[in-house]
């Protein structure tokens, strides 16, 4: 009886992977540019036992601002060698140890894309190295765990192969054609089996809107967690009927990419969502927005919204995983 039984069980196994095939991981991975790029890392390893790996763009150690935006300003951005990687991952370790943040042994499993713009005047590129630094430090392969590319003569932008600024420029919308789909690299390389090409485009009626402010936690407002009232998604169709096992990828934009300061170019340009389409990935774009202590409509990743900023119960960061959790809830598999 008991041998049947296993017999049956395994069956079962054999069959659910093979009708899944190798989409059928449930991935949930990030990426971001500029403070989006940061602050991506901050959700990295605040939640690495859920996140898989995180695609970065002109961004920097967590918790490189130690909530001070005069460091966020100076060492974060122009001043590399003022970053001490030994002290932020003794500042890591500490919240770990306090339970703020997940066990950091998490993180030896997971990928890391980067990218730095050799004409990035904003963020230079030896922030990026300490990046770069910052993981060796807990992955157990760098040399394949990490991709970097540091080769493109870039401005500080979010770089795509066909849309945008000519690639050396530098202003809004901070988007920039520089022959590279950097959607596609990212997701590409984070995701744990073969991606199939992505569609020439995209059907704007799965984008879905959802009330950011509803996940904002309780004593905070819109102003106070810098976050807009509404935040997006991209949710493919096949991921709409549940008719498949789809993965999720948080996209978070930079500074002065805000709704108000661009309206939809971010998340209807940067070439995700026609990879979810082929993919089954859902796409979620949080919404920042600029306040006055916040002007540029920046993610928080020096603690204008609270000296947790970095933790799982900073603003922002409980707002994300509030809003992730209820996708996963909605859309997760149930064939």
């Amino acid at each position: 009886m008991i041998k049947n039984i296993v017999i049956v069980l395994l069956l079962l196994v054999y069959c659910s992977t093979n009708i899944l095939g190798k989409n059928s991981s449930n991935q949930i991975t990030v990426s971001g540019i500029s403070s989006g790029g940061f602050f991506a890392v901050q959700f990295h390893v605040a939640f690495s036992s859920i996140v898989e790996g995180a695609g970065i763009i002109a961004g920097g150690p967590y918790y490189c601002a130690n909530g001070n935006v005069d460091t966020a300003l100076s060492s974060c951005m122009v001043a590399p060698e003022l970053i001490s990687i030994d002290e932020l991952i003794g500042a890591t370790e500490y919240a770990a140890d306090l339970l703020t943040i997940d066990a950091t042994s998490n993180l030896q499993n997971s990928k890391v894309w980067l990218f730095s713009g050799t004409a990035d005047t904003i963020v230079k590129s030896g922030v990026v190295l300490k990046l770069e630094e910052y993981y060796e430090n807990y992955l157990t392969d760098p040399s394949t765990q990490i991709k970097t590319v540091y080769n493109y003569s870039a401005e500080h932008s979010y770089p795509t192969n066909n849309f945008g600024n000519s690639c050396d420029y530098l202003g809004p919308d901070y988007i920039n054609n520089c022959n590279i789909d950097s959607a596609w690299e990212i997701l590409t390389f984070l995701n744990d089996y073969t991606l199939s090409p992505p569609n020439s485009t995209f059907s704007s009626d799965n984008i879905i809107e959802l009330d950011q402010s509803s996940f904002i936690p309780f004593g905070y407002s819109t102003t106070s967690a810098g976050l807009y009232s509404y935040a997006y998604a991209y949710v493919p169709t096949q991921c709409q009927r549940g008719t498949t096992q789809c993965s999720f990828h948080i996209v978070f934009h930079g500074c002065e990419q805000t709704i108000p300061m661009i309206g939809d170019t971010f998340y209807m340009n940067t070439g995700y969502n026609q990879i979810a389409d082929t993919n089954n990935i859902i796409i979620l774009y949080p919404q920042a927005l600029a306040t006055e202590l916040n002007p540029k409509g920046c993610f928080d990743w020096w603690g204008f919204a609270g000296e947790d900023y970095a933790s799982q119960d900073g603003a922002q960061m409980s707002t994300v995983k509030s809003m992730l959790d209820s996708l996963v809830s909605k859309y997760d598999f149930r064939i």
